[in-house]
């Protein structure tokens, strides 16, 4: 699937409230074990990957390596974002399915 196509349906699972972009949102989500998959953006700072590769591990949360922080930001209607968690099992399926295998 095209980097297009996960941005879109990133998209619409923000746009239903099924997703949350940000260091501190997604902190806050991971910790109240609402996370069913994490993304970071591939360009993301070695720390912030690490610190949420971490905390990812600790909550038993997948995660995916994908897309640059200014794609990811724009496909759910931001400027940019390092990280972004989706909240639905449904849409963490769809994308897990159709993105790069998660690490």
């Amino acid at each position: 699937m095209s980097s297009e196509d996960l941005g879109a349906l990133l998209g619409l699972a923000r746009k239903a409230g099924k997703a949350v972009a940000g260091n501190y949102a997604v902190q806050r989500a991971i910790k109240q074990q609402k996370v069913f998959l994490l993304l970071i953006a591939a360009d993301a700072a070695p720390n912030t990957k690490d610190e949420f590769r971490k905390l990812a591990s600790h909550y038993n949360i997948p995660v995916c390596e994908f897309l640059t922080k200014a794609k990811l930001g724009a496909s759910i209607g931001s400027s940019e974002s390092a990280v972004v968690a989706v909240l639905d099992p449904g849409f963490a399926q769809a994308i897990r399915q159709k993105s790069a295998k998660p690490t």
